[in-house]
């Protein structure tokens, strides 16, 4: 985390110095639209987040937003991209993502109260990222509790991830102007203040793994410093390739902001 704040520029740390060091590297902004399904009211709240957690889903079908974050990966990510959609039964980051920003239909339990319509309403809720922390922490959702079958069990799919991930999709902006259009609305200059701050690009520079049974199991963690990936194994640490990484199934998965890991890297090796 020192790397990542010494390689930012200091007029980016204005103002956040009352926060401790996490916060200002993984904090980041979610948004949440309700949005009425009878008269189109949408209730919009905004939640502080140092991380985003999400569900394993198959990756049934390719998403305009897969498409677009394919054509900025590399060739070895496109491949990944590819192989996935011939196997509907593997997961991908971008697949998970996608699920995560889809618009959810609450069920006829959860109305909310309509402002507009001074009733309790059926709704769609949709989330979305107001603000881009400095490293983005991704969370799958592998422990799996059934209180009906009142069983816990793991779920070790596999999962695919990019090295390099555009982000671009999933902001708040992208979201309200693929719902709304071209309209102009007075919230749109306050999203694009919010998620313009930083670059949407992000590299992939650690990933945690989970061996093991849900009561029982090992954590290794792949670190990758100068374009070199490090197995880091309790006290034994060792060189390994992309394709170990690639490999690996991840438990949780750490994107910094791309010029702050170039950035980064130049000044390890310049030490």
């Amino acid at each position: 985390m020192n790397g990542v704040l010494a390689a930012l520029p200091c007029s980016m740390l204005v103002g956040s110095g009352d926060c401790c060091i996490a916060h200002r590297v993984f904090s980041g902004i979610l948004r949440s639209d309700v949005m009425c399904t009878s008269c189109g009211f949408t209730s919009t709240t905004y939640d502080p987040c140092v991380d985003i957690s999400l569900d394993l889903e198959p990756n049934h079908v390719g998403s305009a937003k897969a498409t677009s974050t394919k054509s900025n990966s590399s060739v070895n990510n496109e491949a990944d991209s590819r192989n996935s959609g011939q196997n509907p039964s593997i997961s991908t980051l971008v697949g998970c993502l996608d699920h995560f920003t889809r618009p959810e239909r609450l069920g006829s339990d959860q109305k909310f109260f309509c402002q507009q319509c001074q009733v309790r309403q059926e709704s769609l809720k949709q989330m979305s990222i107001r603000k881009l922390p400095l490293v983005s922490c991704f969370h799958i959702k592998r422990f799996e509790h059934s209180p009906i079958r009142k069983m816990s069990r793991k779920i070790d799919r596999y999962l695919q991830f990019p090295f390099s991930l555009d982000m671009a999709p999933y902001l708040s902006s992208s979201i309200l102007r693929s719902r709304y259009g071209n309209r102009i609305f007075p919230f749109d200059g306050d999203e694009q203040d919010a998620s313009g701050e930083f670059s949407s690009q992000f590299e992939l520079f650690a990933v945690i793994t989970h061996s093991g049974k849900l009561d029982a199991g090992h954590y290794v963690t792949y670190l990758r410093l100068s374009n070199q990936w490090y197995k880091c194994d309790d006290a034994w640490i060792t060189q390994v390739n992309d394709d170990i990484v690639r490999a690996a199934q991840g438990y949780m998965m750490f994107y910094v902001q791309k010029m702050l890991y170039y950035r980064a890297s130049e000044s390890t090796v310049a030490t």
